[in-house]
């Protein structure tokens, strides 16, 4: 039998919870698995469960609110059970915002795969409104109303 590479999905949320960008990562990760062992790391207590994927609920990403998930993302990356998913597989497959896992990944020599499904570099609420020419100078004053 060959060794196929593993490939640790990290998703506060997972398919059916969410919306298009939780289905767009349940539908790669429903391709991953044809061509790898595929581990999913979710926050999501009921996901829809694919054949020959793994999935380990993980309580600390139950919480969306991003101080809070991050803060507790990083919490997450300093347990040996956690560390020891990320050792045992060969990329990660980061989709959605726990970026905190990024430079640990990176520290033990993974490969690392970031997914943005939404606006989240240039907006904290990952909201940039249309049209974006009208709006670009208010990125900031937008997220604090929509907040």
């Amino acid at each position: 039998m060959v060794n196929r590479l593993r490939i640790l999905v990290v998703s506060e949320r997972f398919w059916p919870n969410g919306s298009g960008g939780e289905l767009a990562t349940h539908l790669i990760v429903d391709i991953l698995r044809k061509e790898f062992e595929v581990v999913v790391v979710t926050g999501s207590r009921n996901p829809y469960r694919l054949p020959g994927v793994e999935f380990v609920y993980e309580p600390l990403l139950l919480r969306w609110e991003k101080p809070v998930f991050w803060f507790n993302t990083l919490g997450l990356v300093r347990t040996e059970r956690f560390r020891k998913l990320i050792r045992e597989c060969d990329i990660v497959y980061v989709p959605r915002i726990a970026f905190p896992i990024i430079p640990y990944a990176k520290q033990m020599g993974k490969k690392v795969v970031v997914h943005l499904h939404d606006y989240i570099p240039v907006s904290y609420t990952a909201v940039v409104l249309a049209p974006y020419e009208k709006h670009r100078h208010s990125i900031t004053r937008d997220n604090i109303s929509l907040i």
